[in-house]
């Protein structure tokens, strides 16, 4: 029989390791921690902004979430200097995969290793 309908959808991935992550979940911590996300094997945190309109408060909390809370020590670190940012497009936080008509973006900071990470005390 053929195949009328092609899966266009892809997996959730990190764009520093390109290994598969978890499901964004609610993040405990405090008041600065108001979208879902979560922590992938190699060191990066990711934040959902499921409507691609909320940017700067995501990419804010993803950084807080890989300085362990630490405001001071966000406003102190230099982009490609003592994090990498990525970007995942697309995301469809219903069912956990990239669609083509997907408004949502996934946030992922990855502290360097002269930075330190600050997410095991979360």
């Amino acid at each position: 029989m053929p195949r009328f309908f092609r899966d266009r959808t892809l997996p959730a991935r990190c764009p520093f390791c390109r290994g598969e992550i978890s499901p964004p979940a609610p993040v405990e911590g405090g008041l600065w921690y108001e979208f879902d996300g979560g922590f992938c094997r190699c060191g990066a945190v990711y934040a959902l902004d499921p409507t691609a309109r909320n940017g700067g408060a995501v990419l804010l909390q993803a950084m807080l979430m890989a300085c362990g809370g630490d405001m001071d020590k966000v406003l102190s670190l230099s982009p490609d200097t003592d994090y990498d940012e990525g970007h995942v497009h697309r995301y469809d936080g219903l069912n956990h995969r990239l669609e083509p008509q997907a408004f949502g973006t996934l946030y992922f900071i990855r502290l360097r290793e002269e930075s330190g990470s600050g997410h095991s005390d979360m």
